[in-house]
């Protein structure tokens, strides 16, 4: 396994993985980008083509293409390894035959199921009823159930269980595991006399089932039901159609939210591809990110008047965070985008088209249910409409609509603008904050600017290391374990290879390493003389802190021979400072010279 994992290592390119997800720009010998991880407006995250990892100066993430995807995706490390498997055409050998990770099985045991409901709905007698009610009452296309393998789970006892159990040879735990079974009762079918629509997630894995009952159903069943959470399926990271909607989003720069699968195959049935579904009205913050790998504009065309829902709200203040700009499509007189698609397909584009800003539907819909002037009405004005305002994350644009809400309801700016603070002030330390990790600091000029120099010299000439003023400048262990292993590599081959100097590194110093040649300072490789002009500014920078190394030692044998009285060694180590003095007044000049210097 692990010749396996070695020969993927050696195919697969970190820059053009890492590239598909965040955009990155050259800088030096490596790739810069906005960190994918956490939030941040300077770019931080670093990619090394040669050492084949990524690091980020600002919440410390780094690894391979492996912790990546692990990172990024939530893949386990076999998940990874398949997936650049494929990508590289690399043909993995199990361990043992027959041998698979759990979940490799669950993805299995979804895509039979889904191949068995499949079949029932469209070739066996069982499915008729449901088939004729998705394709005469629900207006859907043969090629358009066949597209997303929408399915029936017969009403029969056992069903699935004598498909995946008895003739695939699965466990009953596993069908539990999967969310198929009813827990500690296997022969239940969870889908049981539904329609089921699969769930796959962005790259086409089906994790889990969502599950619609027929008209004229016992009124006591859930109308809709989804796969309980498991190994493979978590509802607040998927959005149903992704997977097939993704390519037309990137084209479209836009994605179309709805809310639930027939909404979503209706519009992608009437044409409007760059269609997603959620599960309800609320985003999660998974949800959004995932969106943001694709498109900047999000057009919510949700079936319900969402206006006064917190979980609405919140999840449009994270898009906004995240970069993401916002509109609500007005569908009229339809209840929702699958009435609007099935039975007006051109006024259902208008509507997209014309879709407003967010902020002006959530405002206009409230005016539109309580707007008046009596003193009532703009009291049940402002209990809904303060919450709306106090979440516009964006202070100009906050305060944009405060003036305008004073404005429709008569009132000073500076009313509206306090009853804000109160609220804002209520909600402080109610909802827990979301911390970012922060790159331990604790580094010392000294440390900081040691790397720096290594760092330079690893773009410039590696061997420049080994002169005797730059070793006689170095102090700090990582720096000095580097040069340590430097030396020893230099001896034994003729040509500096960085990646097989990485390579040869003791593990203890690889990530120390990985931090100094992704520096995340600017470097002037194609400038030359900019290089070389900060090269020496660095050098003067360890020459002044060395210097104030030795003044200060000097400083304290001043103090012990004052006390001892010995006037003789005193006046030597005097004459000694002064020398220092002199030549740290011109060090300072040299500094000051107009010299590159980066402080830490």
């Amino acid at each position: 396994m692990a010749d396996q994992v070695d020969e993927v290592k050696q195919k697969i390119d970190i820059v053009s993985l890492i590239g598909e997800y965040v955009q990155l720009k050259k800088a030096g010998r490596n790739y810069r980008a906005l960190c994918p991880f956490h939030s941040e407006k300077t770019p931080s995250f670093m990619v090394s083509p040669e050492l084949q990892i990524y690091k980020c100066f600002g919440c410390g993430e780094s690894g391979d293409a492996f912790s990546f995807l692990e990172k990024y995706e939530g893949m386990d490390f076999g998940e990874a390894l398949r997936f650049l498997a494929d990508r590289a055409g690399i043909k993995l050998v199990a361990l043992r035959p027959g041998e698979q990770g759990e979940k490799e099985r669950l993805y299995e045991i979804n895509n039979l199921a889904s191949r068995f409901y499949h079949y029932i709905l469209v070739g066996h007698p069982a499915g008729k009823q449901a088939y004729n009610y998705l394709t005469r009452e629900r207006g859907l296309k043969a090629g358009t159930i066949e597209t997303f393998q929408v399915g029936f789970s017969p009403d029969v006892p056992g069903a699935i269980r004598k498909f995946l159990v008895e003739k695939k040879k699965f466990a009953d735990r596993e069908l539990e595991k999967a969310g198929l079974s009813v827990p500690g009762r296997a022969a239940i079918d969870r889908f049981r006399g539904r329609i089921t629509f699969p769930l796959l997630d962005h790259r086409g894995n089906i994790v889990g089932f969502a599950g619609r009952t027929m008209p004229g159903a016992k009124t006591e069943l859930a109308k809709y039901i989804n796969s309980p959470e498991t190994p493979i399926y978590h509802k607040s990271r998927v959005l149903y159609g992704l997977n097939l909607a993704k390519t037309r989003i990137k084209e479209k720069k836009t994605a179309i939210v709805v809310e639930g699968e027939l909404d979503m195959i209706s519009s992608w049935q009437a044409g409007v591809e760059n269609t997603v579904a959620i599960k309800g009205s609320a985003f999660t913050e998974e949800q959004l990110r995932l969106l943001t790998r694709f498109c900047q504009k999000v057009i919510l065309a949700l079936d319900t008047d969402f206006a006064g829902d917190a979980a609405v709200r919140r999840g449009v203040a994270i898009a906004q965070t995240q970069g993401l700009e916002v509109k609500v499509a007005r569908l009229g007189n339809f209840k929702d985008p699958d009435e609007a698609a099935q039975k007006a397909p051109n006024e259902y584009k208008k509507a997209l088209i014309a879709a407003v800003g967010v902020w002006d539907f959530l405002i206009d819909s409230i005016f539109s249910r309580f707007g008046g002037d009596s003193g009532e009405a703009k009291r049940k004005v402002s209990r809904e409409i303060t919450p709306i305002l106090a979440g516009i994350p964006d202070k100009i644009v906050q305060a944009h609509y405060i003036e305008k809400v004073a404005q429709q309801l008569k009132v000073p700016t500076e009313a509206v603008e306090k009853e804000v603070e109160v609220f804002i002030t209520k909600e402080v330390g109610q909802e827990a904050k979301v911390e970012i990790p922060a790159v331990d600091k604790g580094k010392g000029i000294r440390e900081v600017t040691e790397e720096r120099l290594l760092t330079l010299y690893f773009q410039k000439d590696p061997e420049g290391l080994m002169e005797k003023e730059i070793l006689s400048l170095i102090k700090t262990p990582l720096a000095r374990r580097i040069l340590d292993e430097l030396a020893s590599f230099l001896k034994k081959n003729l040509k500096f290879d960085l990646t097989l100097f990485s390579k040869l590194l003791p593990s203890e110093l690889t990530d120390g390493f990985a931090g100094v040649i992704l520096g995340q300072e600017e470097i002037h490789t194609e400038k030359p003389e900019l290089l070389e002009r900060e090269v020496k500014g660095v050098i003067v920078r360890l020459k002044l802190l060395e210097n104030q190394d030795r003044r200060e030692e000097l400083t304290r044998q001043m103090k012990e021979l004052e006390g001892k009285g010995e006037k003789g060694k005193l006046m030597a180590i005097k004459a000694k400072y002064n020398r220092l003095n002199v030549k740290r007044t011109s060090l300072e000049r040299d500094k000051d010279s107009g010299i590159i210097l980066h402080e830490a």
